[in-house]
């Protein structure tokens, strides 16, 4: 979601905006190898939140095959421009996630699911996601 608030960065002769979703994704691939992330799921801005934008959860693949649950939300940083703070909210077995995620979109209230995306540790899957958000943000 683009606002006014985002300061727009120059890079390569491009505007990014750093709010962006392929901007966020970038970030997000900087601190986690996307040969190590599961899943991602897209949340809408929460509507009871003054400049909510739309929120990430994410897995990454442990070692024992377990999962560790992210969040990556931007924030307004008083005096500077918004950034994306990512959390590591813990960690459960890959089976139970779907049922967190579920738990998490009914304490939300959230009328419409979050759009799920499944990358396993697919490079290539990461790629093709990252490529449609940015034409999705090309076309906002």
């Amino acid at each position: 979601m683009k606002t006014a608030d985002h300061a727009a960065q120059v890079r390569n002769g491009s505007t990014v905006d750093p709010g962006s979703r392929a901007a966020r994704l970038g970030d997000l691939s900087q601190r986690v190898p996307p040969p190590r992330i599961a899943d991602v799921w897209l949340f809408p801005p929460l509507p009871q939140v003054e400049d909510s934008s739309e929120f990430l959860l994410f897995t990454s693949i442990l070692e024992n095959g377990g999962r560790a649950l992210y969040s990556a939300r931007m924030v307004p940083a008083n005096g500077t421009p918004p950034h994306q703070v990512v959390v590591e909210h813990g960690r459960a077995p890959a089976d139970r996630v779907p049922g967190l995620v579920a738990g998490l979109q009914r304490r939300l209230g959230q009328p419409n699911p979050a759009r799920h995306v499944s990358i396993d540790g697919d490079g290539a899957r990461w790629e093709a996601f990252v490529e449609q958000s940015r034409e999705a943000d090309a076309a906002d």
